[in-house]
């Protein structure tokens, strides 16, 4: 909350003003979340206008952050310190992207191993067929440059929500919630 209020200064909305002691700390935040982002849009765009041809010539030093102002340069300083000392450094935290990567890595291996094996016009393996098969419309040209046919399999998992990601990589290593169980008869 001193973050938010050390950016907006006087100019705090009129709902916040009229909140009183038994206002939660999340409907404070919810109401000075907005007029911050104003002031932020606002201090970015000022950046950016003032370094506009260094920034499409490509020759920014820095990021846009390091040439805005005043309080919203403090403000968003501020807040990455707070994120890599708190939020970054968080075990929980730690684990869930840890999580996202190995989903990335499971993915991208499959797919992309399905695209390399039909590359060129090769016969892909039943298991990778059945990977392109989930692709639909979407899967590549055989005899696409290997390139493209990347960019497609990255374009599909883009497209991916994340919980559909994660289901989508437990499946395919077996760790779905619904196991199957082969029973060897004699």
């Amino acid at each position: 909350e001193s973050l938010l209020l050390g950016l907006v200064g006087d100019d705090l909305p009129e709902t916040y003003r009229q909140l009183g002691a038994g206002d939660s700390r999340r409907r404070k935040l919810a109401i000075l979340r907005g007029k911050a982002i104003e002031h932020l849009t606002n201090a970015a765009a000022r950046a950016f206008v003032e370094q506009q041809d260094a920034l499409l010539a490509g020759t920014l030093p820095g990021d846009l952050v390091e040439h805005m102002h005043g309080p919203a340069k403090r403000c968003v300083l501020n807040a990455k310190d707070m994120a890599r000392k708190k939020i970054f450094q968080d075990k929980r935290k730690t684990l869930h992207e840890i999580g996202a990567y190995t989903t990335l890595e499971i993915l991208l291996n499959a797919f992309c191993g399905a695209a390399v094996e039909q590359f060129g016009g090769r016969t892909p393996s039943f298991k990778h067929r059945r990977i392109l098969d989930l692709l639909g419309n979407s899967a590549p040209d055989p005899k696409a440059p290997l390139h493209a046919s990347f960019l497609r399999m990255i374009d599909f998992i883009a497209g991916m929500t994340d919980s559909y990601a994660g289901e989508m990589a437990r499946e395919m290593t077996g760790h779905s919630g619904n196991s199957v169980h082969l029973r060897i008869v004699d």
